[in-house]
């Protein structure tokens, strides 16, 4: 396993290659007399992650079902858990977009030979409890 985004778990088929974190600080900027500027801590800023990658689905069956889930996941507009394949927990994420690019179309179906994704998501506040076993409900 390389990540997991809820029920979705992105592996050999659904080829993972890379992860983007991007993480900002919030601050307030107030001039000082007599001092220099000063700065206001006022929490976090939206923090966001891109996961993408590249499906073969012509060589492993099931990579596009694996991207079907993620879509299906953005619909739901439901947050789920992002985990790293070390087990290392991100955080809980909402699916703000997916971009999807066929390559090189195979003549019988019109489907990529190589599919490039690209999945952003926002980070927010954990859900509570009653609500993660109805969330991940939704996908089982």
């Amino acid at each position: 396993m390389l990540a997991s985004l809820g029920p979705i778990v992105f592996d050999l088929r659904n080829d993972l290659q890379n992860i983007k974190i991007d993480e900002q600080s919030a601050f307030a900027k107030h001039a000082l007399m007599g001092a220099g500027t000063g700065y206001e801590d006022t929490g976090e800023e939206e923090s966001t992650v891109e996961l993408t990658g590249t499906l073969h689905p012509y060589l492993f069956v099931g990579g596009l079902t694996g991207l079907e889930a993620v879509r299906i996941a953005r619909t739901q507009k439901m947050p789920l858990p992002l985990m790293r394949g070390d087990f290392t927990p991100l955080g809980w994420f909402l699916i703000e977009s997916i971009s999807r690019t066929h390559n090189d179309l195979h003549p019988r179906d019109g489907v990529g030979t190589e599919v490039e994704y690209s999945v952003r998501l926002l980070r927010v506040d954990t859900p509570a409890g009653s609500t993660i076993g109805s969330i991940l409900r939704i996908f089982m």
